[in-house]
């Protein structure tokens, strides 16, 4: 039957077409986990409701609730492809149950300000990264409904990629290739995910006998530009110092270091192999195609969506307060075996 189009369709209207009474309907479409419907009648509800294109009224159900329907998410640069999927991987569950998404993003202004302001907005929840929140005064969130990315243990509940099995599986893949000499480049901040995956990297080469030397291990921002800084150094190392294979902390420090091997005449992979992590969109667009870790931002900012939406569920089934996401290893044209010296 088609969806009524001249007037509003009110839970009166579910009911009847449901079977069932106008409270059983408000029991069902208020998602109240404490209300004991059958299945069956859950069931009847939702189809009628869809059926008939009700939409609720989340302004008089924010009164009854004291709820805006509203989460906050807070990330480090919106210009991150990384943190753009965690947004939209976010937005889908919000919109999904009926929820706004306030993207907050802090470069410049801070952290703090954003909280203030979502805070005037009464809002039901914020998602913000692990390291926001540590930089963020005593108390700072103090009566607020918090779900951390980028870092699985806190104080709040968190939502991470496996960044140590990140870094090993890149040492893994560049010693299957032959590669003795390595470099990494990653942030100096002391940021979680980026640690891990140097430690991950780090203890691999371990595990086989080998190390990472200080001239070989470069800091900068996580950016293109501070990966065209740190290759730049690393290029300018004697023949016999260079490495052979370099692991980045993340796809964007890798995209700099592509391109400025490519300035430099430092063909890769034949010179030189190089690996990425978090596999943004951006890592196909390249010649050659970046080899990378696969990190599921989407997925990432879906579940901690999910978390403050409903704390009790992800996909219909009870869940941790965190959430571990495994990560895999997209081989691509910028590795290749070793090549004698």
């Amino acid at each position: 039957m088609a969806k009524r189009s001249n007037a509003k369709v009110t839970t009166h209207d579910v009911a009847k077409r449901a079977g069932v009474s106008q409270p059983t309907v408000s029991l069902v479409l208020s998602r109240n986990p404490k209300a004991r419907v059958a299945e069956g009648t859950r069931e009847r509800v939702i189809q009628a409701a869809t059926e008939l294109g009700y939409r609720p009224n989340l302004l008089a159900r924010g009164l009854v609730r004291r709820k805006s329907f509203s989460l906050g998410l807070i990330v480090p640069d919106l210009k991150d492809p990384f943190f753009a999927d965690v947004a939209s991987g976010a937005e889908r569950v919000a919109s999904d149950e009926g929820f706004a998404l306030l993207l907050c993003d802090r470069r410049g202004n801070g952290s703090l300000r954003h909280i203030e302001a979502l805070r005037g907005r009464q809002i039901d929840g914020v998602i913000i990264d692990a390291a926001a929140a540590a930089a963020l005064p005593a108390g700072a969130l103090d009566g607020l409904d918090v779900v951390l990315i980028d870092q699985p243990d806190g104080a709040w509940p968190g939502v991470a990629s496996d960044a140590e099995s990140a870094g090993r599986l890149a040492a893994e893949h560049l010693l299957g290739l032959g590669h003795r000499r390595f470099a990494f480049m990653g942030p100096a901040a002391d940021v979680h995910t980026f640690r891990m995956r140097e430690r991950g990297f780090v203890k691999a080469l371990r595990a086989a006998g080998l190390g990472l030397e200080a001239s070989l291990l470069r800091r900068g921002p996580a950016t293109v530009t501070g990966g065209m800084e740190s290759m730049r150094a690393l290029n300018a190392l004697s023949a016999p110092e260079r490495p052979t294979a370099v692991f980045c902390a993340n796809d964007l420090m890798a995209l700099g270091a592509h391109k400025q091997c490519a300035t430099q005449g430092v063909r890769v992979p034949a010179d030189l192999s190089l690996v990425g992590c978090d596999d943004i969109e951006m890592a196909r667009l390249v010649t050659p195609e970046l080899t990378t870790v696969s990190v599921p931002a989407r997925e990432i900012g879906a579940r901690a969506a999910r978390l403050l939406v409903d704390p009790r569920t992800v996909g219909g089934v009870a869940t941790p307060r965190s959430r571990m996401l495994p990560v895999k290893l997209v081989v691509r044209g910028s590795t290749a075996p070793q090549q004698a010296r």
